[in-house]
């Protein structure tokens, strides 16, 4: 059945129009949709016959549903006749049984007619749907119709708002055309225009104009910008459009209106807010919200407006007071020519001399013309005593110095211009309690006016220029502007007579003074030359200034080449790697020490068979200004042979006695060990004293070799790594003896983590052993002594000390401090030297031979550190050293 029934369909074609009422014209394109599932429509379609309707009807439903669009209604009635024509025919065909054919036919009539009916209905929905979507395009189309001719409308009212702002530049028309033209355009209840207005307690928000009369509106007219909750403020800061619906209740603002939603609007012009549009409305989303787009163009056009109107009120404004000034200054500038006109006479009358009593008559004669005085004067202040004013010169009176008036200032009203430096009109003198009488050839009556300025140059007031008339209120304030614009013509004439006579005098003086210099200096001159000492100034940049002819002898240089030269050079062509030892530089940048001393450096060279000492030092004003450098260059070849030859004298006896005092010293220790025979504790006590001598002796040889090895460098160091404890140690043990008996007590403090210092051992220990011996010998007994050692830090070291040594390096500082009876200040320059013993009660008691120190200082050079001293009598001394620590030391090697 199914092959056939494909081919009875895939052939079909329509019948032609026999004119019978079953049939209906179809046309072929539209019977058989190609969508369409021949052999499940067939299968489907026999068991709903059977009565299994189900999948026929989804079927049918899913088939309408795809082809609705492409299907009308007459289409799908055709389709299903044609099928049901054709079933039938079959039907006919291939049953035989009557009764079942007839029961098959009446079951496919019910089935095709329930298909009928469901592809009516199926059809009537969609068309329901599709005049549902037309009706729905038909009123969007009616409501975009009305929204634009809505806009067509608006516009049209902007452009008629628009021609009627720019006809105005009132404010309060701007002001009505926008709450007329609101009010006619959105019929919305309630209109407001609001200000700010700047006051002396603040700013305020200020109801300009509303659609009803202000009288009968009955809300606050000003608002304060400080009501931060209030609409109208928020609107006005925050410069954003304010949209309240329903105001709560218990809102602060009183203005609004009972049961009306509120919009306000900030009109902005120029990032400014020059007012502030309020809408009230019981309806407030249809008649405020619905409209706010129109509502804010007029609102910012309004706004430009506004501001338009504000900026020509200004213009105008500026304008009147524009002219108003021009009128001022066209007078002030007609009475400045004519004040000028007289300043200018004046000045070229006071300009031809220099002659101070001329130059003030001259003044004061064409004042008085000009103002028609009957009297004047002018009182200049005494160079002298700056209190005091004389009067110089007197209308109609031949200046003389025997009738000069001198009174201080402040007194009379001469002197109360000059104390206030300032003018005064007084139109009547008997009433004003300043007037003073004035003893003397040029009293006057106490009547009239009078007028005073002050002569005044660069805030100085020179003096006090008076004019007089004997007609009460005389003088005006005119007089006054032309009296002080004079006034400063006659001033400057006046300072510059007085410079005059100061610069003349000034001048003779000056000749004298060069004369004198230049006695001075040819005496000066006579005296470089004459000098047996070399020496050679520079200038802050070097360059050498002068040159005796001892210096260019001793560096066997012209006179005119040394002049060729700068002293940077000189020091780097004869110092060489030394130059360090006197350093220009830094003496031209620092000539100064920490105790305001000039700071100075000294050195030897060998030159030839000469050696020279060189002493490097600043040349200081007496205002301590440098203004250069002075080297001075001393021939010490004689004393440098006489020092050698001494301590070759030296060196020869010390070791000729040392060798006797080597027996001496080993035959009392053998007597003293009993090695010879018993000795009694007299002999033992003699003994005992030889051997005690023997050995300070012997110490004393020791220290005075040492010294000859130091001065001839022939001392040869055994470089090691220290640590000071060690060194301290030491030495304590040779001390320890003393210590006792003195009573002293002893305190030694040792940084941790002290770096070691590489250094000759003996050299150091000596070094110790001095200064710590001389603290023993030198404190009263029951004394204090303190040792302490720390790392050093530049900034701590003295000025005297941190110049002569080298800044990169470490060092260890090493203070030995001690309760003893001090130093004097004239002794401390001496006490390094050699054989030298200050002055103190402890002199005799502790001995000694002055070596002590005098070998130390060398020794600690001679490591590579620096020693000091600081001391006060009666309190105590601290001896300071500084050692390069380990990390630095190699550079020295």
């Amino acid at each position: 059945m199914l092959p056939r029934w494909y081919e009875v369909l895939a052939h079909l074609v329509p019948p032609e129009d026999t004119g019978a009422p079953d049939q209906h014209p179809v046309t072929g394109a539209a019977s058989f949709p190609p969508q369409l599932d021949l052999a499940t429509f067939y299968t489907t379609a026999v068991l709903a016959a059977t009565g299994d309707r189900e999948p026929f009807a989804v079927q049918l439903g899913a088939f309408f549903t795809q082809n609705e669009a492409s299907f009308d209604l007459t289409t799908v009635l055709q389709f299903v006749q044609q099928v049901r024509r054709i079933t039938s025919a079959r039907v006919r065909a291939t049953v035989a049984d009557l009764q079942a054919a007839f029961a098959l036919f009446a079951a496919l009539d019910a089935l095709f007619d329930d298909v009928l009916l469901c592809a009516t209905e199926h059809w009537s929905a969609a068309k329901r749907e599709l005049i549902r979507e037309h009706e729905f395009i038909a009123e969007r189309l009616d409501a975009a119709s009305a929204s634009a001719d809505r806009q067509t409308l608006q516009l049209q009212a902007l452009n008629v708002i628009s021609r009627q702002l720019s006809l105005t530049l009132e404010e309060h028309q701007l002001i009505d055309l926008l709450i007329q033209n609101l009010q006619h355009l959105t019929a919305i209840a309630h209109i407001a225009l609001w200000q700010p207005v700047t006051e002396a307690h603040g700013t305020m928000l200020v109801l300009r104009q509303q659609s009803e009369p202000l009288a009968e509106s009955g809300v606050d007219q000003q608002v304060a910008v400080t009501q931060a909750d209030d609409l109208i403020v928020r609107a006005w800061q925050t410069r954003q459009n304010q949209f309240l619906p329903v105001p709560e209740e218990g809102c602060p603002s009183r203005w609004l209106y009972p049961a009306c939603g509120v919009l306000v609007l900030p009109m902005i012009a120029n990032e400014h807010v020059v007012a502030l549009v309020v809408l009230q409305d019981p309806d407030p989303f249809n008649q405020i919200r619905m409209q706010q787009d129109l509502i804010q163009s007029i609102v910012s056009q309004t706004a430009i407006a506004l501001q338009n109107a504000m900026l020509y009120s200004e213009l105008r404004i500026l304008n009147k007071d524009l002219e108003r000034r021009v009128a001022d200054r066209t007078r002030e500038l007609e009475d400045e020519k004519n004040r000028l006109a007289t300043i200018y006479q004046i000045s070229t009358e006071v300009s031809r001399t220099l002659d101070l009593d001329a130059l003030l008559a001259t003044s004061l004669q064409l004042l008085a013309e000009l103002t028609h005085a009957e009297h004047g004067s002018i009182m200049l202040v005494e160079p002298d005593d700056s209190s005091l004013m004389v009067t110089r010169a007197v209308l109609g009176v031949v200046a003389d110095p025997k009738n000069y008036l001198r009174f201080p200032i402040g007194v009379g009203i001469a002197g109360w211009v000059a104390e206030h430096c300032v003018g005064v009109v007084i139109d009547d003198i008997s009433q004003d309690a300043r007037w003073v009488s004035v003893p003397g050839l040029f009293t006057r009556r106490r009547e009239g006016a009078m007028i005073a300025v002050p002569l005044v140059v660069q805030d100085e007031v020179l003096g006090v220029l008076s004019l007089s008339h004997r007609q009460v209120g005389f003088f005006q304030e005119d007089h006054l502007r032309m009296l002080n614009a004079t006034a400063g013509s006659i001033a400057v004439a006046v300072k510059n007579a007085n410079l005059f006579a100061l610069i003349s005098e000034e001048a003779a003086h000056r000749f004298e003074l060069l004369d004198r210099q230049e006695k001075e200096a040819t005496q000066i001159q006579a005296i470089l030359q004459s000098l047996s000492d070399g020496v050679i100034v520079c200038d802050l940049s070097g360059r050498i200034l002068v040159a005796n002819p001892a210096a260019a002898a001793m560096l066997h240089r012209s006179i005119e080449e040394l002049l060729l030269w700068n002293l940077h050079e000189i020091l780097m062509r004869y110092m060489g790697e030394r130059t360090h030892e006197l350093p220009l530089v830094e003496l031209l940048e620092h000539p100064l020490l920490d105790d305001v001393q000039p700071r100075r450096c000294m050195a030897s060279i060998k030159l030839g068979v000469r050696t020279l000492h060189l002493l490097l030092g600043p040349v200081l004003t007496e205002m301590n200004t440098l203004i250069g450098a002075l080297l001075v260059l001393r021939d010490v070849t004689r004393e440098v042979e006489s020092d050698q030859m001494k301590n070759e004298f030296i060196g020869t006896m010390s070791h000729e006695l040392r060798t006797p005092m080597t027996a001496i010293k080993g035959f009392t220790q053998l007597l003293a060990m009993d090695e010879i025979g018993a000795l009694n504790a007299t002999q033992r006590e003699f003994v005992t004293t030889i051997d005690k001598h023997t050995q300070h002796m012997i110490n004393l040889i020791n220290d005075v070799l040492d010294l000859t090895r130091i001065e001839a460098g022939s001392v040869e160091l055994e470089w090691r790594l220290l640590h000071l404890a060690q060194v301290l140690s030491g030495v304590m043990a040779e001390l320890k003896g003393a210590l006792r008996e003195r009573g002293h007590s002893l305190t030694i403090t040792l940084a941790p983590h002290l770096p070691l210092v590489r250094a000759d051992a003996h050299c150091l220990h000596q070094v110790l052993y001095h200064l710590l011996n001389n603290a023993i010998k030198y404190t009263p007994n029951g004394g204090q002594i303190h040792v302490e050692a720390l790392e050093a830090t530049l900034a701590e070291l003295p000025a005297q000390v941190r110049d002569r040594v080298p800044q990169a390096q470490p060092y260890n500082l090493l203070r030995i401090t001690d309760t003893g009876v001090g130093i004097a200040p004239t002794d401390l320059p001496r006490i390094f030297d050699r054989f030298y013993r200050a002055e103190n009660p402890l002199k005799v008691e502790g001995g000694g031979a002055g070596l002590g120190l005098a070998l130390a200082r060398p020794l600690v050079e001679l490591l590579g550190g620096q020693i000091w001293v600081t001391s006060e009598v009666g309190v105590g001394s601290t001896f300071s050293l500084i050692l390069p620590a380990v990390a630095a030391v190699h550079k020295m090697v």
